[in-house]
């Protein structure tokens, strides 16, 4: 399936780590370039951190582009940041069943918060700020709701209503365009560095957005995002903004720069909550490059509400059947499928090779020496059975079939 990136600028513009076929738009998981489009070099940029501390290890990970390298963050002091603005977020990480709003206690919070809008009637439930949070100029604000829909998948879900360019100009009439330039090559790559205490990865990569002309000219985002999908069925994405000495990883044909906007923290967390529903907590700290601080936080609390109605639509889609999320999911089904099918294939030619490379070995030992044993008798049986079931196997795969039964009826008379 398509990865999905994410991160809001002006216009909550979340870039993709990726996604999947949906209809005719392409897959932006699917690497778009071959060979490298910039100067192949690690990355040296540094978090643009929440906390007022760069938190970019010297470690990289591969890209799915062949010579770039993904450097990537100090993780424990990613998601230590997190859980301090986010109980959900807290809950995900430290829960083993996690219970979602009904279990945050207010009186627990690291910061203090100013409530802004709390009406449990309404979509977006309960909406707090910080002014100013941590010198930086701009706002923190904090979103509660509680969406209905299928558990499958649901921060993947919804990434894809900001990362897929389709989805989401119905919703935001600010975004222009959205790609996915590099995803990692391998999740599992991820998870060592993790040391394996975030979860599964779902999603891990570099997105670019861009925002329209309106108010203020456009802005764009290059964002290191990830999702983390953990036992209890709770998830987080999370992501920041890259700095300046990273500008060549953006995608082709973005070379002229617009200002910038910097997301100092976000994070968007779901906490299931029964078999159809489930809690969403959602954080961030937007600075809009040349943009009074004093009007990010207006801005943002409508862009996201807008994301949230658009949500709760999309969501509820897909408990109907034939719905627009269900045939989403349904799709997830038939990529998974295909790509199992293709691995057990891939493995099977392998194999295949394997094998027909060792009858071949077997074969030449068999014709200097009269002596061959059970062993090497039951192992020429195997082999047949490994490459009689590649059917991936098929250029000449009878004419080494029929090597293989002969080279046996010789050494099954012998022994």
């Amino acid at each position: 399936m398509r990865s999905a990136l994410l991160v809001l600028s002006l216009s909550a513009a979340l870039p993709a780590v990726s996604a999947a076929k949906r209809g005719g738009l392409a897959p932006l998981a699917i690497p778009r370039h071959k060979g490298a489009r910039y100067p192949i070099r690690p990355s040296t940029c540094r978090w643009p951190a929440a906390f007022g501390k760069p938190v970019f290890t010297d470690k990289y990970i591969p890209s799915d582009v062949t010579g770039v390298v993904l450097k990537v963050p100090d993780f424990e002091a990613v998601f230590d940041d997190i859980q301090k603005v986010s109980p959900l977020a807290e809950q995900a990480l430290t829960e083993d069943s996690p219970r979602g709003i009904q279990a945050i206690d207010a009186k627990e919070d690291v910061y203090k918060w100013k409530t802004t809008d709390s009406n449990p009637k309404r979509l977006v439930s309960h909406i707090d700020k910080i002014d100013d949070f941590q010198s930086k100029g701009v706002p923190i604000v904090r979103f509660r709701s509680t969406l209905h829909g299928p558990m499958k998948k649901r921060a993947e879900m919804f990434s894809e209503l900001i990362s897929d360019l389709e989805l989401r100009k119905r919703w935001d009439v600010a975004v222009a365009q959205v790609e996915t330039p590099y995803n990692a090559a391998s999740f599992d790559e991820v998870e060592k560095l993790q040391e394996h205490k975030y979860g599964k990865v779902g999603l891990f990569g570099i997105g670019y957005v861009k925002t329209k002309q309106s108010v203020v000219s456009p802005r764009e985002q290059l964002t290191l995002c990830a999702v983390q999908n953990f036992a209890s069925g709770a998830s987080i994405i999370w992501g920041a903004e890259l700095e300046k000495d990273l500008d060549h990883l953006f995608p082709e044909g973005h070379r002229e720069r617009t200002p910038r906007s910097t997301s100092h923290l976000w994070s968007t967390t779901f906490i299931p909550t029964g078999e159809n529903t489930f809690d969403v907590e959602y954080v961030l700290q937007l600075e809009i490059g040349g943009f009074p601080g004093w009007l990010t936080g207006p801005i943002i609390v409508e862009t996201v509400k807008k994301l949230f109605r658009f949500a709760d639509r999309y969501f509820k889609s897909g408990l109907e059947e034939g719905g627009e999320l269900a045939q989403r999911l349904a799709l997830i089904d038939d990529e998974a499928e295909e790509t199992s099918v293709e691995e057990e294939n891939g493995e099977a030619e392998v194999n295949a090779s394997v094998a027909v490379e060792e009858v071949t070995a077997l074969e030449t030992a068999s014709a200097e020496s009269a002596d061959v044993t059970n062993e090497e008798v039951e192992r020429m049986e195997q082999i047949m059975d490994e490459v009689t079931a590649s059917e991936q196997y098929a250029p000449n795969r009878t004419r080494k079939r029929d090597r293989i039964k002969k080279l046996l009826r010789r050494t099954k008379q012998r022994s």
